[in-house]
């Protein structure tokens, strides 16, 4: 058994001189989320943000750790808000039947991986992003090769560039990496999952203006939140509010939705 940063830091040496209590199963379901805030729990290098502390605005929020090593690596929780707490929205049934057990989080995935040699491909990157809401961001089917409904985080590189991650379904053939990083540095899972994680945003199709979870959310850009593919430019990756001159908070129209990309591994 492999001790992230967080679980060595929460047992100790007993971890280590009790091989029977180590190698108990970790439960890894929303409270884990919340112990992530916990100082030392996070490299200082990892932004998060645990549900508890997630801004009003969002109803839903995707967390996906990303990490390469671990025990809690490669899980993706899909929470909503549930009066004043939050629970899953969905969970692979098929996934638990087959393992047993309560559901502790939504399912596996596959993020990142290192790929020699291809300078666009990589780990997932850390940090607290919005959906790109801009209309032309939205996939319905088969995008790009092996890119199922993909939903794409906001974010622009520093040259103007705009990120191509996203979590997507993706082939069958690669069904079986899912628990493992494989990916160029999408959130890959299953199709039958990514049809649900879909319909949560885009219900019945609906877009934008038509959809249950459009409205006012911060925006972590300071430039105009315009519905174009023009460069936007001024992105935190550490969920922090931005304001303008006169102290009013960075908004956008947007989905009410959250991602949040971490790793406990280091």
């Amino acid at each position: 058994m492999i001790l992230s940063r967080r679980q060595f830091l929460a047992t100790g040496t007993a971890a280590l001189a009790t091989p029977a209590v180590a190698a108990q199963a970790v439960p890894f379901g929303i409270d884990y989320l919340e112990g992530l805030a916990e100082p030392g729990a996070l490299h200082d290098s990892v932004p998060f943000v645990a549900p508890s502390a997630v801004h009003e605005a969002y109803s839903h929020a995707f967390y996906v750790n990303v990490s390469f090593y671990g025990d809690a690596r490669q899980k993706m929780w899909v929470l909503e808000r549930k009066g004043t707490g939050w629970d899953l929205a969905m969970r692979d049934e098929a996934f638990w039947t087959r393992h047993g057990g309560e559901a502790a989080y939504s399912f596996p995935v596959s993020s990142g991986a290192l790929h020699q040699g291809n300078s666009r491909a990589g780990p997932t990157p850390n940090g607290i992003f919005n959906v790109d809401e801009r209309s032309q961001r939205y996939r319905s089917g088969w995008g790009s090769p092996g890119m199922y409904k993909a939903v794409y985080i906001d974010l622009h590189y520093n040259s103007g560039r705009v990120s191509g991650v996203a979590m997507h379904g993706t082939t069958y053939g690669r069904y079986s990496a899912l628990g493992r990083p494989a990916s160029h540095g999408c959130v890959r899972m299953t199709c039958e999952n990514m049809d649900v994680v879909h319909a949560i945003l885009h219900p019945g199709g609906a877009r934008r203006e038509d959809s249950p979870l459009w409205g006012e959310v911060p925006r972590y850009f300071t430039s105009a939140p315009e519905d174009s593919m023009s460069a936007r430019s001024g992105y935190v990756r550490d969920g922090s509010l931005q304001y303008d001159e006169s102290g009013n908070l960075l908004t956008k129209m947007g989905y009410k939705a959250l991602f949040v990309f971490f790793r406990d591994d280091f």
